[in-house]
Parts: C-alpha cells; sequence; structure tokens
C-alpha cells in the first residue's frame, strides 16, 4: 500500500509538468458545436462521452475511416493505432492483440488474451473470437492499458470495443463489391430502416472467396486461400421515451489454409544441403511465401453469438442490461515440418478441434451528470465451458518403434464474478475526481484424459483433474483538469488482474499458470487548437507486470525425441514505458489529415530461468537448456511505430461528381517476435505506403475507388520462429502475408 501511495504521489507531481499553457488561438469549442469534436464519441466510461473529455488513452477509428483504408478484419487495425499490433501466430486461432507491448499469446485454448475484445458490449473470452469482419461498423474504440475497473475481464493489455451501426429510422443501406489482385473477391451488402413506429432492424451479410496468393510444390495447389460468410441482425425496439431493446445476432463461418508458413532461411550446417534439395523448387529466403508440404493445412471455424440489450431511464439514471451468449467452434491442421518428407510422421487422424461455450450477464446503473458529478456500477457473470480433442497417430523412427495411438479429451470450465463501480466527483469547476474498483473472483475447472497405447513421445495415458479459485481487487485513481473548454489534462493509476489459467497444450498437460498483477501510470493531455480543426493528444504511461503470462518455446523433453513445444508460462516481471501523439486536423473544409506516433520501451525485468529457442539451442548459446533474459526486450513490441492517413475531395460540380484521393503511411522500427531474444526472429524496420483514388456521385449514391495496397511493395513478416532440428535441421520458419506485396484492387459501392 505504501508503495502505490509513492507511485500515486510522484504521478501526481507529474501532471503539473504535463500541463502547457492555454493556447492563445484555441476557442472554446465543444461538441455542439461546428468542427471535428462532434464527430469523437466514445463510451470508454460505459456512457456516451466527447473523446476530448475523457481521462483514458483510448484511441478511436471511425467506420467511414476503416472503409476508406480498407480495412477487412479486426487484425487490420494495427495499421492505423500505432500502439496496436497483432500478435501473429499459424491462424486466427492462436493469434492475438497487443498494446504497449502487453500480450499473452498461447496456443492453449483455455487462455484468455490480456487484451480483450467486445462486439458491442459483449466480451471475446478467447483469442480467435477477437478476429472479427469489420462489417458495417460505426466505430472501433482501442482503450490502451488496464482497464480492470469498468471493463475487468483480463483486460489487463487494454481493450478493442468494436460497436456495430443500429437500425435507422428510414430506409437505407449499402451494397459493395471488392475485386483485388490474386483473385481476392468481397461482396457486402447493408438494409437498415423500420418495421413500425417503434421497431427497426438492421441487417448485414459479407461474403470473402481468395484463392490464394502462394503455391504448395509438393501438389501444386494455391495456399493461404480463405473462405468467409457473415451475416448479423439487429432489431431495436423503442418500447416509450424511457425504454429501448435491441436483440442482435451473428453468424461467420470461415474455411481457410490460412495456417501454412514457409522457410525463412538455413544457419549453416552439414544437413543444409539435403534441406535445399527437399524444398526446391521452393528457396528459402526473406520474402519466400511458397511452401514444399506434404501434410494438408487448413483452418475452419463457425461462430455465432446472440445478446440483448435493455436500457431503461429511471429517476436520473439509467439501468443496462446486456444478456449474451457465444458460440466458437475451431479445427484445423498444421503441417509441423514444413517439409515434403516427416522424420516424426506424426500425423491427426482426425483433426483437433476446440468447441467454446460462453454466457455472459452485465447490470449495471448509470448516474446522469449532475453538478456534483456522476457514477457507474454494476455486476458482472462469465460462465465459458471449453470442450477440445484429437486423435493422434505417431511413427516415431518406424519401423524401430511401432506405431502408436493416442485420444486425448480435454474440458475447461471457468466461471467470473465481478462487483464494479467509479465515481466521477467535480472537486470544482476546473477539477475533476476519479475513484474505482473492481472486485473479481475467478473459478477454472481443468480435465483432461488421454486413452492409447504408451509410447515414447507422449509417455502414459491416464486422467487429470485439478481447479482454481482467486480473487482481486483492482483499484483506479484518476485527477483531470479542464485547463480550458479546449484542452484537459489528466493524471491516472490502475491496477490490473488477469486471472489463472491452465496450459491445455499436450505436453503442459494442465500446468497451472498464476495470475498476471499490473500497476499502471498515465498522465495524458488531449487539446483543440485552430478554431477546433486541430485535435492534439499526447498520453505518457509506464506499467509494470508481475507474474507476466508469456508464450515460450519450451524443451519439456529429456530425451530430445520430441522437438521444443509452445507453452504458456509466467515470466516473472516485466514493465513498458513510452509515449503516444495522435492528432486530427481538417486544414480545409475538404481535406483531413489524421496520424499518430508511439515510442514504446517494453522489456523483460526478471525473468532469470528463460528459454532457449531452437535456433539458439543449434547455435550452443544455451549449454544448459536455459537463460536469464532479464534486461530483454518484450516480443511484438517495435520501439517506434507511425501512422499517416490523408483525404481530399475535390467536388467536380459540372459532372455532379466529387474526385476523392487518399493516402495511409505507416512504418515501423524493427521488432523481435521471440521471447527468447533469438536475434534471427527480428524483423527490421519497414514501411508501408497505399494509396486509393475514387469517383462519388453528388446526386447518386455511386462510388467507384481504385486502390493499390504496398505501392513500394516491401516485404516484411508478421512470424517468425526458429523450427526445431528434428523437423528442420536449423531452420526458421516465417509468415510473410499477401500485402506485404504489391496488389491492386477495385472497389464498387452503392448508398441508397
Amino acid at each position: 500500500m505504501k508503495r502505490h501511495y509513492r507511485r500515486l504521489t510522484l504521478a501526481a507531481a507529474l501532471l503539473a509538468l504535463a500541463v502547457p499553457h492555454t493556447p492563445a488561438n484555441a476557442q472554446p469549442q465543444r461538441a455542439s458545436q461546428e468542427g471535428l469534436l462532434e464527430e469523437l464519441v466514445v463510451t470508454a466510461r460505459k456512457r456516451e462521452q466527447n473523446l476530448q473529455d475523457v481521462a483514458v488513452g483510448v484511441s478511436l477509428l471511425t467506420g467511414k475511416a476503416l472503409a476508406e483504408a480498407q480495412l477487412r478484419n479486426a487484425a487490420d487495425l494495427s495499421t492505423l493505432i500505432p500502439t496496436l499490433n497483432v500478435q501473429a501466430s499459424s491462424g486466427p486461432a492462436t493469434s492475438s492483440f497487443n498494446i504497449r507491448g502487453i500480450g499473452t499469446q498461447a496456443f492453449s485454448t483455455a487462455v484468455e488474451p490480456s487484451v480483450s475484445t467486445m462486439l458491442d458490449g459483449v466480451v471475446m473470452s478467447n483469442s480467435g473470437m477477437a478476429f472479427l469482419e469489420l462489417a458495417d461498423i460505426e466505430r472501433v474504440e482501442v482503450l490502451r492499458g488496464p482497464q480492470g475497473t469498468l471493463y475487468g475481464k483480463n483486460a489487463s493489455g487494454g481493450v478493442i470495443h468494436i460497436i456495430t451501426r443500429d437500425p435507422t429510422p428510414e430506409f437505407s443501406g449499402t451494397v459493395s463489391a471488392t475485386a483485388i489482385e490474386d483473385d481476392e473477391y468481397r461482396v457486402n451488402a447493408t438494409f437498415s430502416g423500420p418495421l413500425s413506429d417503434s421497431l427497426g432492424y438492421r441487417i448485414t451479410g459479407s461474403a470473402l472467396d481468395d484463392d490464394g496468393y502462394a503455391e504448395n510444390h509438393f501438389n501444386g495447389n494455391r495456399i493461404n486461400s480463405a473462405e468467409n460468410y457473415t451475416l448479423r441482425g439487429k432489431l431495436l425496439w423503442t418500447a416509450s421515451d424511457d425504454l429501448e431493446l435491441e436483440w442482435s445476432s451473428d453468424f461467420t463461418d470461415t474455411d481457410c489454409d490460412c495456417n501454412s508458413l514457409s522457410v525463412r532461411a538455413i544457419r549453416e550446417s552439414p544437413q543444409q544441403a539435403a534441406l535445399l534439395a527437399e524444398q526446391l523448387p521452393v528457396v528459402p529466403a526473406d520474402d519466400n511465401q511458397d511452401v514444399n508440404n506434404d501434410q494438408p493445412t487448413f483452418n475452419k471455424t463457425r461462430a455465432s453469438g446472440h445478446s440483448l440489450t435493455l436500457d431503461w431511464v429511471v429517476a436520473e439514471h439509467v439501468l443496462t442490461s446486456i444478456s449474451a451468449w457465444r458460440e466458437w467452434d475451431y479445427k484445423g491442421i498444421v503441417d509441423l515440418d514444413n517439409r515434403p518428407s516427416n522424420p516424426l510422421a506424426l500425423t491427426f487422424n482426425t483433426p483437433p478441434h476446440n468447441d467454446v461455450e460462453q454466457l455472459s450477464q452485465e447490470l449495471r446503473i448509470a448516474s446522469t451528470p449532475a453538478a456534483w458529478g456522476s457514477y457507474v456500477a454494476g455486476l458482472f457473470y462469465f460462465d465459458q465451458d471449453s470442450d477440445s480433442g484429437n486423435v493422434t497417430t505417431t511413427a516415431l523412427l518406424e519401423p524401430l518403434v511401432p506405431a502408436t495411438t493416442r485420444v486425448t479429451d480435454t474440458s475447461v470450465s471457468s466461471t467470473n464474478i465481478a462487483l464494479f463501480g467509479e465515481v466521477n466527483y467535480n472537486l470544482s469547476d476546473d477539477w475533476q475526481l476519479t475513484l474505482g474498483a473492481r472486485y473479481t473472483q475467478d473459478k477454472l475447472k481443468y480435465r483432461t484424459s488421454a486413452v492409447g497405447t504408451d509410447n515414447l513421445v507422449f509417455g502414459p495415458e491416464g486422467m487429470v483433474d485439478n481447479s482454481l479459485n482467486e480473487s482481486d481487487i483492482s483499484p483506479k485513481i484518476a485527477l483531470q483538469w479542464n485547463i480550458t473548454d479546449a484542452a484537459m489534462a489528466y493524471v491516472s493509476y490502475v491496477s490490473g488482474y488477469k486471472g489463472p489459467a491452465f496450459d491445455t497444450s499436450i505436453v503442459a498437460g494442465g500446468r497451472e499458470i498464476a495470475a498476471e498483477t499490473s500497476d499502471a501510470y498515465e498522465v495524458g493531455l488531449k487539446s483543440a487548437w485552430l478554431d477546433n480543426r486541430l485535435i492534439l493528444n499526447v498520453t505518457a504511461f509506464y506499467a509494470e507486470y508481475t507474474d507476466f503470462q508469456a508464450q515460450a518455446l519450451v524443451d519439456e523433453d529429456p530425451n530430445d525425441l520430441l522437438p521444443e513445444a509452445f507453452l504458456l508460462v509466467n515470466a516473472g516481471e516485466v514493465s513498458t514505458r513510452g509515449v503516444e501523439l495522435e492528432f486530427i486536423a481538417r486544414p480545409l473544409d475538404q481535406w483531413s489529415i489524421t496520424g499518430g506516433v508511439s515510442y514504446t520501451d517494453g522489456s523483460i525485468d526478471d525473468y532469470p530461468a528463460g528459454n532457449c529457442s531452437a535456433g539458439q539451442k543449434f547455435r550452443g548459446e544455451c549449454p544448459l537448456g536455459f537463460q536469464d533474459l532479464s534486461g530483454g526486450q518484450l516480443p511484438y513490441t517495435p520501439e517506434w511505430k507511425f501512422n499517416l492517413s490523408t483525404d481530399y475531395r475535390y467536388p467536380l460540380d459540372s459532372l455532379n461528381m466529387e474526385l476523392n484521393i487518399g493516402a495511409d503511411l505507416r512504418a515501423q522500427d524493427d521488432v523481435l517476435f521471440e521471447i527468447s531474444q533469438d536475434k534471427y526472429t527480428r524483423q527490421d524496420a519497414y514501411a508501408v505506403l497505399d494509396l486509393r483514388a475514387g469517383i462519388t456521385g453528388t446526386e447518386s449514391g455511386y462510388r467507384v475507388t481504385a486502390f493499390v495496397k504496398n505501392l513500394l511493395d516491401e516485404s516484411y513478416a508478421t512470424l517468425i520462429y526458429a523450427q526445431a532440428a528434428e523437423l528442420i535441421p536449423h531452420g526458421y520458419i516465417h509468415s510473410v502475408p499477401k500485402y506485404a506485396n504489391r496488389t491492386l484492387g477495385v472497389e464498387l459501392r452503392y448508398d441508397f
């Protein structure tokens, strides 16, 4: 407690240094006036507020900005938000988000991500659920840093809140078709309007067909192809002036082989010549996208959800209830050795599967703003069941060791109950104090059974049954200074919590993972300039995490018969610090510019017994099988990251048209992909430039847009790791995405 008090005192002192003099040309401009601010609405405090009035580091992307930048999936959000990164893997099921260097990447589906993703107020507990199609989106809010007080549910890194559009009082809609190089096609359609005076509807559908952008030379098939179908519907019933109910349902079906990884580079070794001969005609290189795989790779996911949201105005309060149920099913296979010959001959007779069901209920009450301030309080309940299993056949060194079969079934159930509240008290006309807290109780149950012939690979059969029960109180305090109507500064302290977990991977066998806790400090300045044509926000942050949950490549086999396995571990203590700057400018009515830059120093403070990568073991850099990673860099966290977007609209009055020209530029520093600090898993710095140009009818709803992704043809990888020598002798595996090549496209759109 004394430690927290000293830090809060220091943070409060920093506030005085963070507040600038009031700009001479800054005039009082609020959301009710003409300008930029009226568009910047967020719900970071569980109620709609102007972005500039919220003492939270939050980034906002409007649906219009998403559409113009041709962002298809939630994973693409990282291209427009500097401190948001994607921790890519062999597919969306094991990928996750990272904010300010903090994120949990885990191949165990029972482990929840550190960055919580929400859809219309409903938590997506599983990483695979988070990568939603961005069709018909109102806005996306990214809350940076721990958000335990109001959002909880393991939001130790931050929150991504995707908010879809509501039904409209009049009939309207949009249809669009997009064609992209390498046989990629997208179709979207939205229809909205009234069914009666009090009942409105909105329905959105989207489809994707992508033939893939690389080749499997083993069979001549295209790889990294994808098919996706998404359907979402809403019904909004305005029962009275004080009561609204909204029902929402969505369904997504995805079928792809997006988990195909390619060989990046080969270390000098006696086995190099033989490996190259196996890979030909594929040439391992930094820009290689092709493979030579004899095993099929695929990724099938089905996701659906239903929610009922009730808002009831009672006696200067708003009562809100969000009841939701979601389901997510996954099947997938990865070619482990990335070669046409498999020395382990490890195959799956039935595809590994994982089925997740979650039920959540949130009840909260929020007061309307008064002279003294406001408050929000609530109760959150969450229940989740996860079932996974596979049938595995191994032929290790056959015929010397007979082939064996192992059937594994695993179930994990979790229950989360939380009480939360936050009070915003007006100390004066210019000063506001925020106090909040969240009490959380986590209960987890783990059960697994392994039946089959004993062998040298998986060990004896048997059953494991275990449970965990843990609670936490996460406080928050913030002080806000309204310098003028156009400038606000704040300082805050937030305690973060990410509950315990079980690692359900085959090798881990239900290993217990301790809860992750954090202390985060933030100082921010939000300001408007030039008659509200420029919004400039600056944030400085520092956070330290204890028992940080991290994905590590660990060798658990003393006989070295199996390659290393990806396991979830508690990586001791880590910290992250940095500065973020975001701006929105409108120099002219027809010209807008948005951008941001972030500096993030994510470091491992204490991890004396860290893992070694397969490459480090081969090079003899870890003779004991472990290394002291203290002082190392957090993976997936570039030190510098930058983005800049601009749009210009030129009227062609004589043609009843408008010319639209835009560009998106993003650049980032080099980034490390493995916590082991393997230098060969580092992607060099790179920059990507996208351009677009279109014609919009001013008296009709037609729009034609041509665009080019990655104009400069900059190649880069989103994942690099060392493959075990048992699978690829001294090789590295990577993923080079489609848009790491220059790619052309065109979109036809009609709004009515």
